[in-house]
C-alpha cells in the first residue's frame, strides 16, 4: 500500500463541460453499399465525350460557386487570386484609406462633357486645359495607386513576411483604382479604420 496514490482525480471544469455535451451526428443516415456503389457508377464516364461534359459540369459549378463567393465575401470559396490572410489583409488596408480611383468615373464623366462643350471655344487654352486636365489626373491616380500597392506590400511583409508578399503590390494597385462600391470582394472595414 505504500507508494501508491488514489487513481481517482477531480475531474477539471473543461472535461466536466465536455462531458455533458452530446456529439452531433452528420445529419444522415450512412448510405447502404448498394446505394453508394450505384452513385459511384453513375459519376464514372463511359467515354470521353461524357467525361469532358462532367468535368465542364463541374467547373461551370466551381465558377457560380466563386462567383457568388466574390459577391458575398465569402472567404472558403473565393477565387485563388482573392483567396488568402495576405490578399484579405491587403484589401483591407486600400478600403481603409480614400484613393483616387474612387473619383476616376465621376471624372472621366466631367472631362468629356467639358471636351464637348469645349470643342468650338474660341481660346486654346481652354482646349488645352480641358484635353490635358484628365491625363494630368490619371498620371496622379496611377502615383497614389502606386503609393498604396507599396503600403499594402510592406503591411503584409511585416505580417506574413516577404513570402506571401509578392504579388500584393499589384493586386493592391488594381483594387484601388476601383469605385469603393465596384470592389469585389466587398470592403469588410470602414474609411479611416485602423489595419495592421
Amino acid at each position: 500500500m505504500r507508494g501508491r496514490r488514489s487513481a481517482v482525480t477531480e475531474p477539471t471544469p473543461d472535461v466536466a463541460l465536455e462531458a455533458d455535451v452530446e456529439p452531433a451526428g452528420k445529419g444522415r443516415p450512412t448510405p447502404k453499399r448498394a446505394a453508394a456503389r450505384k452513385a459511384r457508377r453513375n459519376v464514372t464516364p463511359k467515354n470521353r465525350k461524357e467525361a469532358a461534359a462532367i468535368q465542364r459540369e463541374r467547373a461551370r459549378s466551381d465558377r457560380k460557386v466563386a462567383r457568388s463567393a466574390l459577391l458575398t465575401g465569402d472567404e472558403r470559396h473565393l477565387p485563388a487570386r482573392d483567396a488568402g490572410p495576405a490578399k484579405r489583409l491587403a484589401r483591407d488596408v486600400i478600403d481603409s484609406r480614400f484613393t483616387l480611383g474612387q473619383v476616376l468615373f465621376g471624372l472621366i464623366f466631367v472631362s468629356f462633357a467639358a471636351s464637348i462643350a469645349l470643342a468650338n471655344a474660341h481660346s486654346t487654352l481652354l482646349r488645352t486645359v480641358a484635353n490635358a486636365g484628365p491625363l494630368l489626373f490619371l498620371a496622379v491616380m496611377a502615383f497614389d495607386g502606386g503609393r498604396n500597392g507599396r503600403r499594402a506590400r510592406m503591411t503584409v511583409e511585416a505580417k506574413y513576411g516577404a513570402a506571401e508578399a509578392r504579388g500584393i503590390a499589384s493586386y493592391a494597385f488594381m483594387r484601388a483604382l476601383l469605385p469603393r462600391r465596384f470592389r469585389r470582394p466587398p470592403p469588410k472595414v470602414s474609411r479611416g479604420d485602423q489595419v495592421g
